[in-house]
């Protein structure tokens, strides 16, 4: 039962839209503007529909070679957007190699300044050595 009543207000709902619409494009074809702009729209419409008619073939080879384009236009974007990955990851890649040769580098320049402050303090210490002897 409650089904059926639901199917019914569901009848009487599609109905009244279909009327109000109906209504709705009957008033608005008193504006001559929107009557001209339908006649105008269904011409078009009508001279396409009859070139289509009259040059299938085209219309279908035109239609594939859209297709094909689109297709095309995709691989590409994909193959873009792969080697922007591998860009990117690479830079990743590079970014820590570059970190650890930073680290690396930097103990080295400590390793360097320590000796350099040894041979300073050697120098110092024979120099004064050599002073008071």
């Amino acid at each position: 039962m409650n089904q059926t009543y639901q199917t019914k207000n569901e009848n009487k709902l599609f109905k009244a839209v279909l009327i109000g619409g109906l209504a709705g494009a009957l008033i608005s074809l008193l504006d001559r503007g929107t009557r001209q702009s339908i006649k105008e729209g269904s011409k078009r419409t009508g001279e396409v529909l009859r070139e289509v008619k009259n040059n299938p073939s085209y219309y279908s080879n035109k239609v594939k070679q859209t297709v094909e384009d689109a297709g095309d236009l995709m691989k590409e974007v994909q193959d873009d957007i792969n080697t922007l990955s591998k860009k990117f990851s690479g830079l990743k890649d590079s970014s820590v190699e570059a970190l650890n040769i930073v680290k690396e580098t930097q103990k080295d320049i400590k390793e360097i300044g320590s000796r350099v402050v040894e041979a300073g303090e050697e120098l110092t210490k024979d120099h004064n050595d050599q002073i008071t002897h």
